[in-house]
């Protein structure tokens, strides 16, 4: 029979303790589920209050749009909206946005520059975006919007004009308004 050393015997006893606390304490552990409780609370308490919806109207029409081109579109091109400020607002309540969407009017507008002027005359705005020479020698299309912005921050729907330029002029350019 072979004879153990005292130093294997501890290693074995700490082991035989180390499995005999592992057996014991899973049964322990599995045993302790949590218990269900229901938790609500009362409260006396009350409020009321009331709001007001408002909607901010979109600028009037004004009348007809206006749309310039030039011989071979070469010159600048413009774009007018005709618009009325809707009663309690004032022009310094109107927010702009313009857009060039096709043909070189993106890229010539973003490299040359583009212009938006509004002027008054009997109650009724008109606002002109004016493009860079050449803007519209390929043809293209532009969008000028018109809001009312309220003191609160919420805005109108836009009153908008497109304009269309044929290619090189071969043809007569257009605008719409909506709404």
């Amino acid at each position: 029979m072979m004879r153990r050393s005292p130093r294997m015997r501890r290693g074995i006893g700490v082991l035989l303790a180390g499995l005999m606390l592992v057996v014991l304490a899973v049964p322990a552990t599995s045993a302790m589920t949590p218990e269900w409780t229901e938790a609500s609370w009362t409260d006396t308490e009350q409020t009321a209050g009331t709001f007001t919806a408002i909607t901010v109207p979109i600028p009037e029409d004004g009348g007809e749009c206006a749309i310039d081109g030039s011989l071979l579109n070469l010159l600048s091109s413009k774009l007018t909206l005709k618009w009325r400020v809707p009663a309690g607002y004032t022009l310094a309540d109107a927010g702009f946005s313009y857009t060039g969407s096709t043909g070189l009017v993106p890229a010539i507008d973003t490299l040359l520059g583009t212009s938006l002027k509004t002027v008054e005359s009997s109650g009724v705005y008109s606002t002109t975006l004016t493009g860079a020479l050449l803007n519209a020698v390929l043809g293209g299309t532009r969008t000028l919007n018109v809001q009312i912005v309220h003191s609160s921050g919420w805005v109108s729907s836009p009153r908008t004009v497109t304009g269309v330029w044929p290619a090189l002029g071969l043809g007569r350019a257009t605008c719409n308004v909506s709404p």
